[in-house]
């Protein structure tokens, strides 16, 4: 069976959504493998932070031939998502790493000034420039038959690119999060992130994102920098090579033009959007007395509430706390509706201090209150199957799996007979594709170029879902039907991932050999 590479750089921790994604669709994929309806088998290529505590890694005895050839760098191995996959660590010497600075600098137009002294950066360096070498022992001494290589985020692009060109593979690139809607719409171009992305657009023969919205909003903002980027080179590339260049350029415009609709993937030539999915599983088994549970942590953190509102994520402005706690104080202060605000976040000193000095100040101390700390996933999903509304805000999200699990809750809540929470989000990302107003939740309208939300139509929304019953029992309905699509099941996600792979290796056949 022939190989993929997939590199990825988050697989150490089991923290955030890359390493989510990766151990959930390595489940699938073998699922896929044992069903014999794959045609690629993952070679799991990430990262090894020594500063990391990470028990179950272990020396990769297997390759202590490649470590006695390149004794700068270690293997180690460990399994994530049921794989095996491997960790490698490495290191460069400051002439090294200034030299490297410059091969991405001539090859991608790769500024690395302003994180050149950036630790993490310095760490992806070595990762970048050990991965090329790695996948040629792999094919070279392991004969292992790697047919494309699929790189995970801006994290992994540039050791996509160098192993690209070392081994001469076809490459995949995969946004999760693009720099234009991290930075909401104002990158800073004299930093590395946003310039690999734009070499993205220009080193890969695939791009894909996480929603058809997030690949073409990423697509849209970066295609004019590209273009420039391909003028740049133009000068001292093959005739070739400007043709494939300006083959893909006409493909990403007209992608374009696509809309997401009943079929919430799309993908064409050169560029794909295809969502993340959920394992569904755990929340076909969520118990009744784990509900309960739910609602009475919530009950005894705010008593005499009849309502509860739950707000989970990362404690960045992005996320929308802001906008929720003004919103909620609108609620409660233009309405007789008796809810509860339950912020649960990991928050520093400062952050909590900030989110709580604006709870204060809308006078919200015996309505309001912050968890900080992560959720175990038992608790988590008690407290999600016992909310009335789930609040998740933000201002700008790729896709948002979270959301998926607030509907999982409302197939768990109604497999008990009774609604499950409402999902309010902002209409950003994903979330414009996958919500529909009133029918499996709400989505707040943005405003100013879609990177802001008002929070009297958060307030609004909040009121309609809180003080209705029967929409409630709708939605739940609608979220626990949408949740079971087949578009949100990784099964059929990878299956669309091999027909990606497929698609890389055409072009690369057609416009590189």
């Amino acid at each position: 069976m022939k190989k993929a590479l997939f590199l990825i750089t988050e697989l150490q921790k089991p923290v955030g959504g890359l390493h989510r994604y990766a151990t959930e669709i390595l489940q699938a994929w073998r699922n896929q493998i044992n069903q014999g309806k794959a045609q690629y088998e993952p070679i799991v290529v990430s990262m090894r932070d020594p500063a990391t505590t990470s028990t179950d890694l272990r020396f990769s005895t297997e390759h202590e031939e490649f470590m006695h050839a390149h004794p700068n760098i270690l293997v180690y191995e460990g399994i994530r998502g049921g794989e095996k996959c491997y960790f490698l660590e490495s290191t460069l010497t400051e002439d090294a790493k200034n030299a490297f600075h410059g091969e991405l600098w001539l090859k991608y137009r790769i500024k690395s000034d302003k994180m050149a002294n950036w630790g993490f950066y310095r760490m992806l360096n070595a990762y970048w420039k050990a991965v090329p070498e790695f996948a040629e022992y792999l094919i070279a001494k392991r004969k292992e038959d790697i047919a494309v290589i699929d790189a995970q985020d801006w994290l992994a692009f540039p050791a996509g690119f160098l192993t690209r060109e070392k081994i001469k593979r076809p490459l995949n690139c995969r946004f999760h999060s693009g720099e234009f809607g991290r930075s909401l719409g104002t990158p800073d171009f004299e930093s590395a992130p946003v310039l690999i992305e734009t070499a993205a657009l220009q080193e890969a023969d695939y791009i894909q994102g996480v929603s058809v919205h997030e690949a073409q909003f990423e697509i849209y903002n970066l295609l004019p920098h590209k273009q420039k980027l391909r003028e740049t080179f133009s000068s001292f590339k093959s005739a070739q090579w400007l043709q494939y260049q300006k083959w893909k350029e006409e493909t990403f415009e007209d992608f374009l033009l696509f809309e997401a609709g009943t079929d919430l993937e799309i993908v064409t030539p050169a560029v794909a959007g295809l969502t993340n999915g959920i394992i569904l599983n755990d929340w076909k088994t969520v118990t009744m007395d784990q509900i309960k549970s739910g609602r009475h942590i919530f009950e005894k953190a705010l008593p005499g509430k009849d309502k509860y509102v739950l707000f989970i994520g990362r404690a960045e402005w992005r996320k929308g706390i802001d906008a929720l706690i003004q919103a909620f104080g609108i609620l409660l202060h233009t309405t007789r509706i008796n809810a509860g605000l339950i912020i649960s976040s990991s928050l520093s000193d400062e952050e909590y201090a900030k989110y709580y000095g604006q709870i204060q100040k809308q006078n919200l101390h015996s309505d309001a209150i912050i968890y900080n700390g992560w959720l175990g996933e038992e608790v988590k999903k008690g407290l999600f199957c016992a909310s009335d509304v789930i609040a998740l805000p933000s201002l700008y999200e790729p896709f948002g799996l979270v959301t998926l699990e607030v509907m999982a809750a409302d197939m768990a809540a109604e497999s008990h007979g009774f609604a499950g929470p409402i999902a309010v989000v902002g209409d950003t990302g994903g979330m414009a594709e996958v919500i529909r107003n009133g029918a499996n939740g709400f989505k707040v309208p943005m405003e100013k170029d879609r990177f802001d939300l008002n929070p009297q139509y958060l307030a609004r929304i909040l009121k309609l879902s809180l003080e209705s019953d029967s929409l409630k029992k709708h939605i739940s309905k609608g979220g626990s039907a949408r949740v079971s699509q087949r578009y949100f099941d990784w099964n059929f996600i990878v299956q669309k991932v091999f027909e990606i792979y497929s698609h890389a290796e055409k072009n690369y056949e057609k416009f590189e050999k």
